[in-house]
């Protein structure tokens, strides 16, 4: 797979109005109190439940019908800000920072009345606050953030009672903010350290640090691994901060593949962001739910949103909280800080993938900085060291696209047939002054004389427009570095240069602001 360096510019935002893309409000139930993390649980009967976080307790909303949405049950706890929910079979566990360890909740009587639950507050291991947990598939709990040790994570056994977890062990190396796990590796959100662990847990008496990447602004929040296990996703949750992919196919060799944002200069925070078929849905705070296409890791899309909070905007701890996308019927519930729960029908679909490298056309070199440009839209990105550019859109269609570099020529390809699921690979070759000196601007001349020469060489010119202050004439070797530039401040004149060049091929293009008006071959001998 294609490396991305980090110094790609990813996609811009959208060409939507934002709020809504691919995605509807399906149900709403506000609350009395605000809301933090989120959950979902199917019973055997096929009833879908949303199982909410509030600061007051924790809340089961029946969501089967999202037109008729109803609470089941709530059981009062501690006053939190901090609540998220997991689940085991036909048990919920909830975690809070307010105190009384974890609340563990029997729903076997669902659609019926439930009237089990209990506290888990840890042996060995004691705790009363909890930041975070996760169960894994073989019935593994996580607790993340207790107060024991540094926080890491305590490592417990679900299996033989769900009511009564068994310590299995602990990793303490670092406080984990969150993480998820699968067959026998963690990986965790060392927020604090701004790194994604990947932790070897197949001893948990023994977990042990295998690989580790700091994430682009080091306060790493939550990881989610791709269904092939071959990529993690990570947040930083902080305001301006990122969606980052990262290739994990070797341990020793971790790297980033790319990194996206909502809503780029908005400095909105992203939260938890889960993988769904390569689909990347994230509570966004401010900017609600989002949905990246991930089918490509290095060339994250936005292909879906939902703003859950149209009065909250940018930076802050507003807005939506969690988000679970996981329950049978496909619908997503999303738990809003201040505006409640929601029932959202996502319309999942690929982007439209638009991928290549940009080289010059004489040295044959990857150019870097070249801004590519969707015409007509707000999509646009950069080329990296290496020449790659990867971005797209979520809107199928025939598009112009602009290649664009301070020191070429624009370049347009036209009629660019893009379609949804679809790879383009546009590799493009930019001329450079010496294969485009027939670039003119009308009435506009440059001549020079002796050509060739062999000490000095008169340039005479005569601009069409008024000699702006970036006016000027600027000399290129054949390796395209610039040897020599006079600052114009007249719209025609003469003059004498090249007595200090060595003898060679070179070119002479005058400019006129940012546009590059009249080139000239000139040769020393």
């Amino acid at each position: 797979m294609k490396r991305i360096a980090v110094f790609l510019v990813f996609a811009a935002c959208s060409m939507f109005a934002f709020g809504q893309l691919n995605m509807t409000q399906l149900g709403h139930l506000p609350y009395s109190n605000s809301l933090s993390d989120i959950w979902g649980y199917a019973d055997e009967m096929g009833n879908e439940y949303a199982l909410v976080g509030v600061y007051n307790g924790f809340s089961i909303v029946d969501v089967t019908d999202p037109a008729s949405l109803s609470e089941v049950y709530f059981e009062q706890g501690v006053q939190s800000i901090w609540r998220d929910v997991k689940t085991w079979n036909n048990h919920a566990y909830v975690s809070t920072e307010g105190g009384n360890g974890i609340l563990i909740v029997d729903m076997n009587p669902l659609p019926g009345t439930i009237s089990s639950s209990t506290y888990y507050t840890g042996s060995t291991y004691s705790f009363t606050t909890v930041h975070n947990i996760y169960i894994d598939e073989f019935g593994k709990l996580y607790i993340f953030g207790a107060d024991s040790g540094s926080g890491g994570a305590i490592i417990c056994d679900l299996t033989g009672d769900p009511m009564n977890p068994v310590e299995l062990g602990r990793f303490d190396d670092h406080y984990l903010h969150d993480g998820m796990a699968r067959g026998d590796t963690l990986w965790g959100g060392a927020i604090y350290a701004g790194m994604m662990l990947a932790i070897d847990v197949s001893d948990p008496e023994t977990p042990t640090i295998i690989g580790s990447a700091s994430t682009p602004n080091q306060f790493t929040h939550n990881a989610w691994v791709s269904d092939n296990g071959q990529h993690v996703f990570t947040t930083d949750e902080i305001g301006g901060a990122f969606i980052t992919a990262y290739n994990v196919t070797d341990m020793n060799n971790i790297y980033e593949t790319d990194r996206v944002q909502s809503n780029p200069g908005s400095m909105v925070i992203p939260h938890n962001v889960h993988v769904l078929n390569d689909y990347l849905v994230t509570s966004y705070y401010a900017d609600g739910v989002t949905v990246h296409d991930a089918n490509r890791p290095g060339n994250l899309i936005e292909v879906g949103q939902y703003d859950t909070s149209p009065d909250y905007s940018g930076n802050g701890f507003n807005g939506c909280w969690g988000v679970y996308p996981f329950l049978p019927s496909g619908n997503i519930v999303a738990a809003d800080i201040q505006e409640g729960l929601y029932v959202l029908g996502p319309d999942y679909k690929r982007a439209c993938y638009v991928e290549g490298i940009v080289t010059d056309s004489t040295t044959g070199s990857p150019l870097q900085d070249v801004t590519v440009r969707i015409m007509d839209t707000d999509f646009s990105t950069e080329t990296n060291l290496n020449g790659d550019y990867a971005f797209g859109t979520v809107v199928s269609g025939t598009y112009n696209i602009e290649y664009a570099h301070p020191e070429y020529p624009k370049k347009v390809i036209e009629d660019v047939e893009l379609d949804n699921g679809v790879l383009t690979n546009l590799n493009v070759v930019m001329s450079s002054w010496f294969t485009d000196i027939d670039e003119v601007a009308e009435n506009t001349s440059i001549t020079a004389f002796p050509n060739p020469f062999s000490s000095a060489v008169s340039v005479s010119y005569q601009l069409n427009d008024q000699v702006s202050p970036s006016s000027s004439l600027q000399v290129f070797d054949v390796n395209g570095r610039l040897v020599e530039k006079h600052q114009l401040t007249d719209q025609q004149a003469t003059l004498s240069i090249g007595n200090n060049l060595p003898d060679g091929i070179y070119l002479v293009r005058i400019t006129n602001g940012s546009e590059v008006v009249k080139a000239r071959r000139i040769s020393k001998l």
